[in-house]
């Protein structure tokens, strides 16, 4: 990986120095952190290793940088690295939640419902709001029903493949009604489908400095994989499509060779890409405008483009509304423990950025917060920083919840 030269190509694109102004917080500062001069002051002595710790544990770990920067640095690796080799309670903690802890989400998110805000320790706070909006039976009501699949489509692509779907945590805890709509869509198109026993995909384990905790449980999934047939591995959160695809990446140190590595990648697929070009009818009663918050690890269409908002496009048509310059939510992973401050101050700067593209606030009366998202992190921040002066309150929750079932 090459050295940051500090250009400041990535700064436009952080979301963290957005939202704070703090140059300290930024790639570019991070990268130098990281660097050749790594440790030391500008009097050259070394920097207390405490505080390189807690400044690379300030990352969102979003990409965004990475895609503006014209030496390929990968500041979300970099901080990973520190993390790692800098080890405190909130990883330990964070280690449990996921690898341990996953079938408790359902029961902890209705325990979440349960405590009041000012009883909620004040690290904890961020993450309680965004599981309580997740506990089970608070999810959004269908109003979308699916009139047209593209069958033809995929049985010319996909006819004979078995297909797989990988459900993430929170698919397979809290929201497990997001894979039994994904399957019901995926069985209408004629896939057969294979089950497998997939764990979490290790993505936020990486960001969290657990880099051995993260090979174990992408050794798992990809034997999971092997035993179902290699199916075709189909996603429907972003952040868990990007972790899957990473996973191509680390060769020889997961594959058997390169070919299966290669194997591995192509199998990889959104569920939206499955649908595109699929058709629906909105029911009476739902809502007039319909927010959309794009994830920074959205499933892109080969031509470019995201994926998800290509097919809502298709489906809801005007009503779907979207910012131009799109937004991190500011879910960060274990920074939801380490700084939930600064991550609450980023889901602010990206409500502030919804309103100004649905207008809710302008006629609350009228148009309701209600915004929709393809990546579970997402949906939890979203449903954890939205504005508390909206007189219904805002809704959110994962395009699949609209679409009816029946």
């Amino acid at each position: 990986m090459a050295d940051c030269v500090l250009c400041g190509c990535c700064l436009p694109g952080c979301p963290l120095l957005a939202a704070t102004g703090r140059e300290e917080l930024s790639p570019r500062a991070k990268a130098l952190l990281a660097g050749p001069s790594k440790w030391h002051a500008a009097d050259g002595h070394p920097l207390p290793e405490a505080d390189v710790a807690a400044l690379t544990g300030l990352c969102l770990a979003c990409g965004r940088c990475e895609k503006l920067c014209p030496q390929g640095v990968k500041v979300p690796q970099l901080m990973a690295a520190l993390r790692a080799a800098h080890p405190n309670f909130k990883q330990w903690l964070w280690k449990q939640w996921i690898t341990k802890l996953g079938p408790c989400w359902g029961l902890a998110a209705r325990g979440a419902a349960l405590v009041p805000e000012s009883f909620a320790p004040a690290q904890f706070s961020l993450a309680l709001k965004g599981l309580k909006g997740l506990r089970p039976g608070a999810g959004l009501t269908p109003w979308l029903s699916i009139t047209d699949l593209p069958e033809a489509d995929f049985a010319a692509k996909f006819s004979g493949r078995p297909l797989a779907v990988f459900d993430g945590c929170v698919g397979r805890g809290p929201r497990a009604a997001w894979g039994e709509t994904a399957r019901r869509l995926l069985r209408g198109l004629g896939a057969e489908l294979a089950e497998a026993a997939f764990s979490c995909c290790g993505s936020t384990l990486g960001v969290a400095g657990l880099p051995g905790e993260q090979r174990d449980v992408r050794r798992a999934n990809i034997k999971a994989w092997r035993d179902a047939g290699r199916p075709l591995l189909v996603t429907y959160c972003a952040t868990c499509r990007k972790g899957l695809a990473d996973y191509a990446g680390e060769g020889a140190e997961l594959f058997a060779d390169a070919a299966e590595a290669a194997r591995w990648k192509d199998a990889v697929t959104p569920l939206s890409l499955l649908l595109s070009g699929a058709r629906g009818k909105v029911s009476r009663g739902a809502p007039s405008i319909v927010g959309y918050h794009r994830p920074c690890h959205a499933p892109e269409l080969p031509g470019g483009g995201d994926a998800d908002f290509a097919l809502l496009k298709g489906l809801l048509g005007a009503r779907l509304r979207t910012p131009a310059s799109g937004g991190c939510c500011g879910f960060g992973g274990i920074m939801q423990l380490g700084a939930p401050e600064l991550s609450a101050k980023v889901g602010a700067v990206c409500w502030a950025n919804l309103d100004r593209t649905l207008g809710y606030s302008a006629a609350p009366e009228v148009v309701p917060a209600y915004v929709l998202s393809g990546c579970s992190g997402c949906v939890m921040q979203l449903a954890a920083t939205a504005p508390a002066n909206v007189p219904q309150g805002a809704r959110v929750g994962h395009w699949l919840e609209i679409v009816r079932r029946n």
